[in-house]
């Protein structure tokens, strides 16, 4: 008789007895492709080319602020010149001479803008080329 408490008790207990079964992670951690374990032969010819890099890329990002004011001001004057268009007689000679006049120079002043752009982009590609190629040389 005193199986059937004691088999009671034990089948009362074992859903708490699997809760306390403990699993171990056959997972492992896998260390990254290249880590170097000392510091790199390169570290000062690293140091020079990242603060150069990063003293380019600062003179870039200000190159890039003066170009954006300076095409705010363009776009700013752009629409004077289409509202002083609306409000132009075309029957005035000398109006129209003068508008001309102050549209060819704003063009003008847009094309340098533009070519400045483009100039600015092919330096921003070249550094970001060269950052890339640091990053790898650098091993980071």
């Amino acid at each position: 008789m005193r199986t059937a408490p004691l088999l009671a008790a034990l089948l009362a207990a074992a859903p708490f007895a699997a809760f306390a079964q403990v699993e171990h992670s056959q997972a492992t951690i896998v260390a990254p492709a290249y880590v170097p374990a000392y510091p790199s032969p390169y570290a000062s010819d690293c140091a020079v080319r990242e603060d150069d890099l990063a003293r380019r890329k600062a003179t870039l990002d200000d190159e890039r602020v003066t170009n954006d004011y300076e095409r705010d001001r363009l776009d700013s004057e752009a629409a004077s010149l289409s509202n002083e268009l609306r409000s132009l007689d075309s029957s005035n000679a000398a109006a129209v001479a003068a508008y001309n006049a102050r549209s060819n120079d704003h063009n003008r002043r847009v094309n340098e803008h533009n070519q400045r752009i483009a100039d600015m982009n092919g330096r921003v590609a070249q550094v970001t080329d060269q950052i890339v190629a640091t990053n790898r040389y650098c091993g980071y």
